[in-house]
C-alpha cells in the first residue's frame, strides 16, 4: 500500500485496508470487480487486480481499468464530480558534499551542540583560497573558515564543514539569475527582474534532468510562490529534452572514460566544427553516436563554405534580382537558397531538427557551384550566412562582416517569387512501364506535352500504333501502344 496515510476509502472488496476495516466492524463487502476467468471472491481478501466490471449498472462487462474514463466522463455530464491529478514527490535524499555545494548553516558548540546560524549572518559564504588536493574536505581542513562563535552561546564553535548537493542550488539558480546587481549581496533575487525576465523561454536538458532537476525547480518555484516571493507557478514555458551522445553504443561518460576531449578538437578543427557536427549529426532529442570521420566531414564542409564565399561580391545590402531574366540553374539555386530559409525558420521556432536545416543549406550550396551569376552567389551568402550565423557562428561572422558589413545578420525575408515554376517535369509510361521524363512549361496545352513528350520515347514508338494518350496533369503521359 503506497498511497493516503490510511483514510477508509469505502470500497472493501477491493482495497486491502478498507477490507481490513470492514473485516474488524462486521461491515458488509459489496464486490463490483471480479477476475476475467472466475467468479469473485473475497472471503480471504480483498480483491486489487484489474478484472471485469459487474454490479455498476451500464458498465457491466467492462474492463475495470479501461471502465475509469467513461465513469469519469458520467460524473462530469451529471455535474456530481470532475476528473483530478494527483501528484507525489517523494522525500529527496541530500548527499552531503566537500566544499562542492551550500554550506550547511548549522554551528557544532560543545555546550549546545548543533545550533543554526543567525539569520542575519546568512548567507556563508565559501572561502575561495581552499587547497585542493584530492584528499580530505578542504573546508575541514583551511586554517580559519570553520573557526566561528555560537550563535547561541558566544563560546568558540565549529561551522559544518560538509556542503549540500549541488541541487539546492540549481534548482533555483536561474531565480539567481535575476538578481538586481546593485542588491546582489542582500537579495536572493529581484522582484523588478523577476517581472522582466521570468519565466524561462525554453528550458533544455538531458533525460536525466526531465526526472530529477526540472522537478526540483517546478518544487522550488512553487514553495516560493507559496512563501510570497513569485507570482507564477511554473517556471518554464517550453521543454526539450536532448538524447544520449554516444560512442561505440555505449553512454559517452567521465566514469566509463569513453569521452572525447573538446579541446582537442577545437584545436584541430576549430570550435564551429564541433557544433556542426552535433547539430547535423542527428536532432537534439535523439541520441547522437560521436563518429571521428564525421567530424572530418563537417570540417570539410565548413572550409568549402568559406573557400566558395569568394564569388561574392561585396555589398551593404541584399542584391535585387529579376527572377524572369534568369537561367534555369540560377533560378533553382535561388528556389534552393529561400527553401533553406523556409526551412530555417520552422527549425529555429518551432521543430530544433537543426540537421534538416543544415542539409537545406548544403544543397543549396549544390545548387549556387553549378551556376556563376555573382549576384545569386551574393544573394544566397546573404540569406545562408544569416542562417547558419548560430551553427557556425565564426566562420559566419567572418563572411558577413568581410562582404556585407554585417548587415546581413538579421531576419530575411522569403521571396515567394523564387517557389514559381516555370516548367515541370512529367514522367512518361508506355503501357504502364517507365521509360522517361519530359520537362514542359508549366502552361503547356496538352497537345504541346504529348508532342514533347512522343519525341522523348520515340524510340519505343517506332512502328507501333497508339491506341490510347493519356495526359494527367503535372503528374506523368501515358501512352497505350500495340504491335
Amino acid at each position: 500500500m503506497d498511497y493516503g496515510s490510511g483514510a477508509v476509502m469505502a470500497v472493501p472488496a477491493h482495497d486491502e485496508r478498507d477490507y481490513d476495516f470492514a473485516k474488524k466492524y462486521d461491515l458488509p463487502i459489496n464486490t463490483v470487480i471480479k477476475p476475467f476467468d472466475a467468479e469473485s471472491d473475497v472471503s480471504e481478501a480483498a480483491f486489487t487486480e484489474v478484472g471485469e466490471l459487474f454490479n455498476s449498472g451500464e458498465f457491466d462487462g467492462m474492463n475495470s481499468k479501461k471502465s475509469q474514463y467513461n465513469i469519469i466522463k458520467l460524473f462530469e455530464e451529471k455535474e456530481i464530480g470532475k476528473k483530478t491529478t494527483n501528484y507525489k514527490l517523494k522525500d529527496w535524499g541530500v548527499s552531503r558534499q566537500r566544499y562542492w555545494g551550500a554550506p550547511i548553516p548549522f554551528v557544532h558548540c560543545d555546550d549546545c551542540g548543533i545550533v543554526m546560524e543567525k539569520k542575519e549572518n546568512l548567507p556563508i559564504a565559501l572561502p575561495s583560497d581552499v587547497e585542493i588536493t584530492g584528499e580530505g574536505n578542504p573546508l575541514e581542513n583551511h586554517p580559519t573558515w570553520k573557526h566561528c562563535k555560537c550563535p547561541s552561546c558566544g563560546k568558540d564553535a565549529l561551522r559544518e564543514t560538509d556542503t549540500m548537493d549541488t541541487f539546492v542550488e540549481s534548482s533555483w539558480y536561474f531565480l539567481r539569475f535575476c538578481a538586481s546587481e546593485s542588491n546582489w549581496e542582500k537579495e536572493a533575487f529581484s522582484a523588478e527582474q523577476i517581472k522582466y525576465w521570468m519565466g524561462v523561454d525554453h528550458y533544455i536538458g538531458g533525460i536525466e534532468h526531465a526526472i530529477l532537476h526540472l522537478l526540483y525547480a517546478r518544487f522550488f518555484t512553487k514553495v516560493f510562490r507559496d512563501l510570497g516571493y513569485l507570482a507564477f507557478d511554473e517556471p518554464f514555458e517550453k521543454l526539450l529534452t536532448q538524447g544520449m551522445v554516444l560512442k561505440d553504443g555505449a553512454k559517452m561518460s567521465k566514469s566509463k572514460g569513453n569521452t572525447v576531449d573538446p579541446d582537442a578538437i577545437i584545436a584541430k578543427y576549430g570550435a564551429d566544427t564541433a557544433r556542426l557536427f552535433i547539430l547535423f549529426a542527428a536532432p537534439p532529442t535523439q541520441e547522437l553516436e560521436w563518429n571521428d570521420s564525421g567530424v572530418d566531414g563537417a570540417y570539410k564542409f565548413i572550409k568549402r563554405f568559406y573557400d566558395r564565399s569568394s564569388n561574392i561580391v561585396a555589398t551593404t545590402t541584399k542584391p535585387v534580382i529579376d527572377h524572369s531574366s534568369l537561367s534555369k540553374e540560377e533560378k533553382f539555386a535561388r528556389k534552393k537558397v529561400y527553401e533553406a530559409l523556409v526551412r530555417a525558420n520552422e527549425v529555429y521556432e518551432e521543430r530544433y531538427t537543426f540537421n534538416t536545416m543544415i542539409a537545406g543549406v548544403m544543397e543549396a550550396m549544390n545548387a549556387l557551384n553549378a551556376q556563376s551569376n555573382a549576384d545569386v552567389w551574393s544573394e544566397g551568402y546573404w540569406v545562408l550566412a544569416s542562417i547558419m550565423e548560430p551553427v557556425i557562428p565564426h566562420i559566419c561572422w567572418e563572411i558577413s562582416n568581410t562582404y556585407f558589413s554585417l548587415n546581413n545578420l538579421s531576419t530575411q525575408e522569403v521571396i515567394e517569387e523564387v517557389f514559381v515554376e516555370d516548367s515541370i517535369m512529367l514522367g512518361i509510361s508506355i503501357n504502364g512501364k517507365r521509360r522517361g521524363e519530359v520537362e514542359v512549361a508549366v502552361d503547356a496545352s496538352q497537345e504541346d506535352v504529348l508532342t514533347a513528350a512522343k519525341e522523348v520515347v520515340s524510340k519505343w514508338l517506332e512502328d507501333k500504333e497508339i491506341v490510347k494518350e493519356i495526359v494527367v496533369p503535372k503528374k506523368l503521359v501515358n501512352i497505350v501502344i500495340k504491335g
